[in-house]
C-alpha cells in the first residue's frame, strides 16, 4: 500500500511539474510577443521611388528616388532620408527641369523637407537664351506616416539669375513608395 501511494505522489509530481514548464512556457512567449509589440527600431535603408506633384502658377511633376528607412514606435511611425529628384515644369513654350538634392524627415502626422533645385530653362526667349537659377526650398507639413507628405514649400533665391515664371510658394504632396510601410513589424532591421 505504501508503494501505490508512493507511485501516485511521484506521478502528481511529475504532472505538476510538467504542467509547471507548459505554463511558463506560455508566459514567456506571451511575453514575447507582449515585447515585440513595444519594441522601436530602424528598418534597413531603402532605396526607394519618391512621386509626386506641386502647384505653383504652373503644375509640376517631381520624380526621384530616396535612401529611406523608417523608425517603429509603439506610439507612430518616423521617417528619414535623402533624395536626389528632378522638377519638371511645362512653361508656356518650353520645359524648365530642376534636378534637386534634398532631406527629409517625417513622424506621425508631421514633416519637414530641405531641398536645393538647379532650374534650367533652355531657350526661354526668341533669341535662345537660356536661365538658370538656384533655390533652396525648405518645406513643412502634414504627413501620412511618411508614405504620403503634404508640403508647403517656400523658395529661396540663392543664385543672382532667377526664373520669374516660378513662384516663391509651393504646394506639393509627395508619394514615399516603400514597400516596408505594408509590413512593418517584419521588415529587415538595422543593426
Amino acid at each position: 500500500m505504501r508503494i501505490g501511494r508512493d507511485i501516485w505522489l511521484v506521478f502528481f509530481l511529475i504532472t505538476v511539474c510538467a504542467t509547471t514548464k507548459g505554463v511558463s512556457a506560455d508566459l514567456n512567449d506571451s511575453d514575447t510577443v507582449r515585447n515585440r509589440l513595444l519594441e522601436m527600431y530602424w528598418t534597413k535603408p531603402r532605396l526607394i521611388p519618391k512621386v509626386g506633384a506641386s502647384i505653383q502658377e504652373r503644375a509640376i511633376l517631381e520624380l526621384g528616388v530616396q535612401w529611406h528607412n523608417i523608425y517603429r514606435h509603439p506610439l507612430s511611425l518616423a521617417s528619414k532620408g535623402p533624395y536626389a529628384s528632378v522638377d519638371i515644369i511645362k512653361d508656356n513654350t518650353n520645359y524648365v527641369i530642376g534636378p534637386k538634392f534634398g532631406y527629409e524627415f517625417t513622424a506621425g502626422v508631421f514633416g519637414t523637407a530641405f531641398d536645393v533645385t538647379y532650374f534650367y530653362d533652355k531657350d526661354y526667349d526668341s533669341e535662345g537664351n537660356d536661365r538658370r537659377a538656384w533655390v533652396a526650398t525648405p518645406k513643412a507639413g502634414l504627413t501620412v506616416l511618411g508614405f504620403l507628405n503634404f508640403f508647403y514649400g517656400y523658395q529661396i533665391p540663392i543664385s543672382d539669375q532667377r526664373i520669374t515664371s516660378l513662384s516663391r510658394h509651393r504646394l506639393s504632396i509627395v508619394f514615399n513608395l516603400n514597400k516596408d510601410y505594408f509590413d512593418v513589424k517584419n521588415a529587415p532591421r538595422k543593426n
